[in-house]
């Protein structure tokens, strides 16, 4: 997915992980799979609730999550079925009816932080929009990532939506830096969305990926990732490139889109900005290929979401000191790189 919350402890097993192929060692916590996102409610029907399920993730990975009272769900509950955790935000009922809901539509793209109440920053129709603001703070990567919308299922009861939210999870992974002088670099990876049950290939999605790397001195507060913070790649004056994504096996291409950088040595943390949007082209009907790859504002359809990640960098001088993690509350520096990508 989350608010007013900085890490101070980081896991020893990231730590760890990382101190093989750095030194110092340095660890890190990922806001993101999931870090702080807007989600369309296209279902047709009112929600009542939102669940994020983090594939191969105990909630002892979960360090935060995005609730009171920012949105109209408040603080989701985290639960586990031993190998999977589930983030579910989720309504009251009492006397047949539901204390809230989001309704089903389509809305303009947000930015990614707009959704939740006025009075934080948020949209000032906020309880008429047709969707919300979700997040979660995870220090280690799911090996999967599904959200489905809770609709109702009859007598205070809430059930899944048929199909899955068609949005990604951007997953940062650490990287030996191409400078051997920078640290660790980052490298963020969004997966295409898997295919339906008897679908050989999975719905094609179009991401906007906003180029811009903005490195910090300090570590990035889940918090910071919303209301227009400068830590966020802004709309302005960025490199953008557009991609379909794809879960196609003979297309390797299509599956994954990858952006690796290098930190600065002075910097702990690194963030970055994805638009999602409705494939609306042509699909082979022999095997649901995509065959609009090429952009074209024809085949962009509605906005999906939005997501705004981060990863967090630490110091460890030695494996005694890796529960020292996170230090300092010093005042956000920043500094904005640019790598020139071709524009689609």
């Amino acid at each position: 997915m989350n608010c007013n919350y900085l890490l101070h402890q980081l896991p020893i097993a990231a730590a760890l992980t990382l101190a093989s192929f750095c030194s110092p060692a340095f660890a890190a916590t990922m806001y993101g799979s999931l870090g702080n996102f807007d989600i369309i409610n296209d279902t047709g029907q009112t929600a009542h609730g939102f669940e994020i399920e983090l594939d191969g993730c105990l909630p002892s990975s979960v360090s935060s999550t995005f609730g009171a009272p920012y949105n109209r769900y408040g603080t989701p509950t985290i639960t586990t079925d031993g190998t999977n955790t589930f983030v579910r935000y989720e309504s009251t009922y009492n006397n047949g009816t539901w204390a809230v809901g989001t309704n089903s539509g389509t809305y303009a793209p947000t930015g990614g932080h707009s959704l939740f109440f006025p009075q934080y920053g948020g949209s000032a129709d906020y309880p008429n929009v047709p969707g919300d603001h979700f997040g979660v703070g995870v220090n280690a990567n799911p090996t999967n990532t599904i959200y489905h919308w809770l609709l109702d299922g009859g007598n205070g009861n809430l059930v899944k939506a048929g199909t899955s939210v068609m949005v990604p999870a951007p997953v940062f992974n650490v990287v030996a830096p191409v400078n051997p002088v920078n640290q660790a670099g980052v490298q963020a990876v969004i997966q295409a969305p898997p295919p339906e049950v008897g679908q050989q290939m999975g719905d094609a999605i179009w991401a906007k990926v906003f180029t811009t790397v903005v490195e910090h001195q300090n570590p990035v507060d889940l918090n910071e990732l919303v209301l227009g913070n400068a830590v966020v790649p802004p709309d302005s004056e960025t490199e953008i490139e557009w991609q379909l994504l794809q879960s196609n096996p003979a297309r390797p291409d299509l599956a994954e889109k990858l952006d690796q950088s290098d930190l600065g040595a002075a910097n702990e943390a690194v963030t970055r900005r994805y638009e999602f949007y409705k494939y609306i082209g042509t699909y082979d009907p022999e095997n649901h290929e995509a065959l609009n790859e090429t952009y074209d504002p024809a085949v962009v359809g509605d906005f999906l979401g939005n997501q705004n990640v981060a990863a967090n960098f630490a110091v460890v001088p030695e494996p005694s000191a890796f529960l020292l993690g996170v230090a300092g509350l010093g005042s956000l520096g920043f500094v904005t790189l640019r790598r020139k990508l071709r524009q689609a």
